[in-house]
């Protein structure tokens, strides 16, 4: 592909919109698509010439487009990128590639057999200071991963049809099979639901691997304080990366165990310093991947559709092994 690509997105709403904007700016934006006219009117006024549909198998069939970018519900995502597949497009699909395996399964095959580029929207790794995060657990800086902790808190914007679990855990089981270059093999949770019966407000999830490492995954859309806050303990070290609304920051502690002179196990600690992150939105970066990914440049993706399918996996695994606990007021009072 000699041109610049020509892209579509499906879904023009809270998330959708800047994922349009970013399309608009990188000027590979070719047409819109969604099911709410006010917000195609929008699009209309803000990009002078993206075309725009009210429904997907138009936009596919007229806009000759390269690529999709899909930020519909995640109900949907399975079904739209098996459409785009079919209409021969490379595919960026907004995360949870799908809401169970098998659909999951069904997606990177059909991509893998057209030959297509499937891409996941695990945006968390395209952040810089989780790329920085990234390079000083690869070079050894702390020495050998043992133990990932994640918690991502939020308030507000519930779903009526995926729970806190499935909408916010994808970017955390993302990262934890990214630093782990492994999959868990079992895992227990725990999810709590007190706004909707049966649809987790608060998750919690701890993964085992075979080698015998673990990691610990948080989620809550009931938090006022929005953050988020990720951990790696290694046997020489502790990376913690923090986001909050005043920004990000990324530590290195050094630590660990060692034995004494008597041959007994001893705690050690030395400096904590902070860590250098380079400029970048991480959505931008995505999306430049993305395009490289779809034009052949850029070596490996990370968020490719065989790691999307591993983190619904993973996803799966809790729930599985995981039993809602709904509460009712009556039950409160």
């Amino acid at each position: 592909m000699k041109h610049r690509p020509r892209i579509g997105v499906i879904g023009a709403g809270y998330w959708g919109a800047n994922l349009v904007r970013n399309c608009w700016e990188m000027g590979v934006l070719a047409a819109v698509c969604d099911a709410d006219l006010r917000r195609l009117d929008e699009v209309r006024s803000k990009y002078e010439g993206v075309q725009i549909y009210v429904d997907a198998p138009a936009m596919f069939a007229n806009a000759a487009l390269d690529a999709v970018v899909i930020a519909a519900p995640a109900p949907a995502h399975a079904d739209l990128a098996l459409q785009a597949i079919a209409a021969g497009v490379h595919v960026f699909v907004e995360k949870p590639l799908a809401l169970n395996l098998e659909d999951a399964e069904r997606v990177v095959e059909a991509a893998e057999r057209a030959g297509l580029t499937l891409f996941v929207g695990h945006v968390l790794l395209y952040h810089p200071a989780v790329r920085a995060l990234l390079d000083c657990v690869n070079s050894g800086r702390i020495g050998r991963v043992r133990h990932l902790r994640s918690r991502r808190l939020s308030w507000g914007r519930l779903r009526a049809q995926e729970n806190v679990w499935w909408s916010f855990a994808p970017h955390d089981c993302a990262l934890m099979i990214e630093i782990m270059r492994d999959t868990p093999v079992n895992a227990t949770g725990w999810l709590s639901a007190y706004v909707r019966p049966n649809l987790g407000d608060f998750a919690y999830a701890d993964f085992a691997f075979a080698d015998g490492r673990s990691a610990h995954i948080e989620v809550s859309w009931l938090d006022p304080d929005k953050s988020s806050r990720i951990d790696v303990f290694g046997s020489e070290g502790t990376l913690t990366f923090v986001d909050s609304r005043e920004g990000a920051t990324l530590t290195l502690t050094a630590c660990g165990d060692r034995l004494n002179a008597s041959g007994s196990p001893e705690l050690w600690r030395g400096e904590t310093q902070k860590i250098e992150l380079p400029p970048g939105e991480p959505l931008r970066l995505e999306l430049e991947a993305f395009c490289n990914a779809i034009q052949g440049r850029g070596g490996r993706i990370p968020t490719d559709g065989r790691e999307g399918l591993e983190v619904v996996r993973a996803l799966q695994m809790v729930d599985a092994r995981s039993t809602v606990h709904s509460f009712t007021m009556e039950a409160l009072a």
